[in-house]
This record gives C-alpha cells, structure tokens and sequence, in this order.
C-alpha cells in the first residue's frame, strides 16, 4: 500500500515507512507480552512450587519410580492453553507455545540453582522429571530453549553430591531404572499430551500408510522393475544367441551336404 502511495503522490515515504513498522512491531510486542504473562505465570507457578516443594529432599529421596504429580498439572495446563489459542488462531498457536516453553524452561533453571546439593536420587528425580517435559514439549522447543534444557542438566550434574555407598557403585541400573520410569510415563500419557506431536507431512503419511500395509517404496519398486527388466533383456539376449548358434548350425549342415552331393 505504502508504494501505491508513493507512485500516486511521486513522493518517498521511506522514512516514515520505516516509522510505522517500529511502533507496529512495539504494539505487537506489547499487546502479545499481556496476552502471555498470565499463561506464562499459571505454568511456571506449577512448576515453581514443584521444585521448591519444602517436602522434597533433593539430598536423601530415593530413586524415582514414577514423575511426581506436579508435572502432569502443569503440562494438562499447557494442553488447555494449547487447545483455547488453536481455536482462536492457528497462526498464534507456535508463538505462543514456543514462549510458553521457553518461560517454563527459564524458570526451571532459576528453581535448579536454589538447590545446593542432590543426592544420587534426588539427581535422577530431577533428569526425569526435566527429561519428561523436555521429551513431551519436543515440538515447541527452540534452539535458545534447547541451550537452557543444557544448562539445567549441567546444573544439576554440577550439584550433584557423589557418595561411596553401594547405590552409587550400582549407578548404571539406577540409570536403567530411570529410563524405565521415562518410557513408561511416555506411553502412559500418550493420549493426554498428542497434541503436542508434530504432524507428518504428506510424504512421511504416505511412507508410514505403506509400511503398515506391506507396500514396498517406490524406490525399491523401481529396483524390482530394473532387475526384472534386466533379467527380461539377459533372457531375450540368450534366446537370440540361442537362434543365432542354430541358424549356424543349419547353414554348416546345409553347406557340408551341398558339398557332399557335388562329390563324384
């Protein structure tokens, strides 16, 4: 519109062009960063009191056998906000997810460094229950937030207070146990967080609607049709040598009985 303006008037606007997409961009953040702060605030307050829990002995609790409550609510909250915004406006949907996330990371960040010292438990408590966001928000994580999960685990390394007792010689089972609790938190909240998947696209639809069906890839149809092709031409080839080493053999015995009736 604005070049329009330009051509019409013969005038250059570019200064004031350049104006009003700056207070665009300042009323878009403005208006944004209220319509976030108290989603914002609601997830991070779950998890904020989760991690600070007064309860939690981050130094003495034992192995994790399953991801503590706290973490559930927060995430089913995010599902909400997930399902009100994508009703509203598809195209606000991943702003407002990848924003979500990277608070809620921030945050969880800030709660792990209040914490002085894990014991072997409490260090595996807090990889799982990290790990378990991590993995469920996977979609909406960006680079930046991907650093931030970095520094948690490093955080909570960092922390991490090594004792000479026999649970710490038997580190890797506890670390098998844990992955355990995490595959089985996975696929027991399957359902409640699928709308946190990432959609195939089309090609990928196609490859998975083929596996399950037995159809082979186009490109190993390809294959079979080359090899079939090739087979076809060796057979044909080999037939018309076949002919050809008759047709031979027929004008040999022609000729040698054209000769023996000339002979006196």
């Amino acid at each position: 519109m604005m070049s329009q303006l330009e051509t019409a008037f013969a005038t250059n606007i570019s200064s004031d062009r350049t104006t009003a997409l700056r207070v665009i961009n300042e009323l878009d953040k403005t208006l944004f960063g209220d319509y976030i702060k108290p989603k914002s605030d609601d997830v991070t307050g779950i998890l904020r009191t989760g991690i600070l829990d007064p309860a939690m002995d981050w130094l003495e609790t034992p192995r994790p056998t399953e991801v503590r409550q706290y973490v559930f609510s927060m995430l089913l909250r995010m599902v909400d906000y997930h399902s009100k915004v994508g009703a509203v406006s598809k195209a606000l949907l991943e702003r407002t997810m990848t924003t979500l996330v990277a608070d809620l990371t921030g945050e969880a960040l800030k709660c792990f460094k209040q914490i002085r010292r894990f014991g072997m438990g409490g260090m595996l408590r807090a990889t799982l229950e990290i790990e378990f966001i991590h993995q469920t928000l996977q979609q909406y994580v960006t680079p930046t937030t991907t650093t931030t999960f970095t520094d948690i685990y490093t955080t909570i390394s960092d922390c991490y207070e090594r004792r000479p007792d026999a649970a710490q010689q038997n580190l890797q089972a506890q670390l098998d146990g844990v992955k355990q609790t995490l595959s089985d938190a996975r696929k027991a909240t399957a359902i409640n967080f699928v709308c946190f998947r990432r959609e195939r696209t089309k090609s990928e639809s196609a490859a998975k609607d083929r596996e399950r069906s037995g159809t082979p890839k186009p490109e190993r149809v390809r294959e079979r049709t080359k090899d079939r092709s090739a087979t076809s031409e060796a057979s044909g080839l080999s037939e018309r040598t076949r002919e050809r080493t008759r047709t031979r053999d027929a004008d040999a015995d022609s000729t040698v009985s054209d000769r023996e009736r000339r002979r006196p």
